[in-house]
């Protein structure tokens, strides 16, 4: 049965593609409270001086170098499968976890990075964020269960258009993901080559996808996930133009503050992949001292 819900993933859409991305790159709100005294002006003489307003000391940006792996499906992969490279089984996956953790990792979301490059949040000594494409049930179950054994947040990337299709997540086990602590971005309401689009479908792909995810499941979706990495300066304006505050590619690598917000990098996570090749990869792209 586990065979079947995993070979109808396949049909939801992955990635799949060339492991070789294509594309180029480049690089709070709230309401004031008017206070004053009652009944209008008052004389300086009897108005009380106003005490001090006491701001938090913002804490300077972080310059971390931030690795972000990329999974897909959480399954062993059936025989015949189309893109076995993008099956992993959740035994290790659930080896990688612990094998980062031993070697000080902890998992956050991508918007606390974000927030941290910018000040306004801190990150543990060793962050690494735990990316899943696409939206399949395997990534809500076996995922959900490693990740929440471990206490650590992942950052599903949707294709709007699997939802609730078989091998595809379903709306109650998103909300159940959310209340884990995932974040959850947007890849797109169709997956599709997005540098094959005229002007008017591209912004309906890229903000119509944001859109949804937000009216349904009442988050930002503050991040985009180019699909199968495909992207161009076109792509890249018009996913700054939705009002995402970052976009993840395919490109490899650890993503740093310096980068193009829209254009980070991550670390793609292949079938048969060991735990001591994925922490030897994380280590590689963060630098020395990783």
């Amino acid at each position: 049965a586990l065979l079947a819900v995993a070979a109808a993933a396949l049909a939801v859409g992955a990635c799949g593609g060339s492991s070789t991305p294509q594309g180029t790159g480049s690089a709070p709100s709230g309401g004031q409270v008017a206070n004053g005294p009652p009944g209008g002006r008052t004389s300086s003489r009897s108005r009380s001086p106003s005490p001090a307003v006491r701001r938090p000391t913002p804490a300077p940006p972080s310059h971390a170098a931030v690795p972000v792996l990329m999974y897909h499906v959480i399954a062993p992969a059936p025989a015949g499968a189309k893109y076995a490279g993008l099956w992993v089984a959740p035994g290790a996956l659930r080896a990688h976890v612990a094998a980062l953790a031993a070697a000080g990792y902890t998992g956050v979301t991508l918007d606390r990075v974000l927030d941290a490059w910018a000040g306004r949040d801190a990150l543990p000594a060793h962050p690494i964020v735990m990316s899943f494409d696409d939206g399949y049930l395997s990534q809500g179950i076996a995922a959900g269960a490693v990740l929440r054994a471990a206490g650590w947040p992942g950052v599903l990337n949707l294709a709007w258009h699997n939802l609730g299709t078989p091998g595809g997540l379903t709306r109650s086990r998103v909300r159940t993901m959310i209340r884990d602590g995932w974040e959850i971005d947007a890849h797109s309401l169709t997956h599709p080559d997005l540098t094959t689009l005229d002007p008017v479908a591209l912004r309906r792909e890229i903000a119509g996808s944001r859109t949804a995810i937000r009216k349904a499941f009442g988050v930002p979706a503050d991040a985009f996930c180019y699909p199968a990495g495909r992207f161009d300066p076109a792509v890249e304006a018009a996913v700054r133009a939705a009002g995402y505050r970052a976009a993840t590619t395919e490109r490899a690598g650890a993503a740093r503050p310096r980068d193009d917000r829209y254009a980070l990098p991550r670390i793609r996570v292949n079938a048969g992949e060991g735990a001591a090749s994925v922490v030897s990869s994380v280590r590689a792209a963060v630098g020395s001292g990783a």
